[in-house]
């Protein structure tokens, strides 16, 4: 497979996650209800969804550069960790409704970090 194609499979799992813990975090915000669970399920799929396709592509590009062979490079398993995080927060975005902006800015700080770990590539 091509890898601009696996690279631009994992800017949209990263979409995908952003929108998922966004709407699960206004979701929580606006209350729940019977109106609120579409949306909360939509939110649930995107989360899950980009995960799933973050991880899937992550390694397809560590694949195709030749980097799964023997000990991965610290950056991949700093960016793993990251990864964790983001696929956990999406409690945080259901039961702290009040932080929402906390969460946000986390959200866009455990992002950017991991742009700069897979850019700089710096361990």
């Amino acid at each position: 497979m091509d890898y601009a194609l696996i690279k631009l499979s994992h800017l949209v799992g990263i979409f995908l996650l952003l929108m998922g813990l966004s709407g699960m975090a206004f979701a929580a915000k606006a209350g729940f209800g019977p109106a609120k669970r579409q949306l909360r399920l939509t939110a649930q799929f995107c989360h899950g969804g980009g995960l799933l396709l973050i991880l899937a592509s992550g390694f397809g590009m560590l694949a195709s550069r030749g980097l799964l062979h023997g000990d991965v490079p610290g950056w991949v398993k700093a960016k793993f960790f990251i990864w964790l995080l983001m696929g956990g927060s999406i409690v945080l975005a259901t039961r702290l409704s009040r932080a929402l902006w906390s969460l946000i800015l986390a959200w866009a700080l455990l992002g950017a970090t991991a742009a700069y770990l897979a850019l700089y590539k710096p361990f």
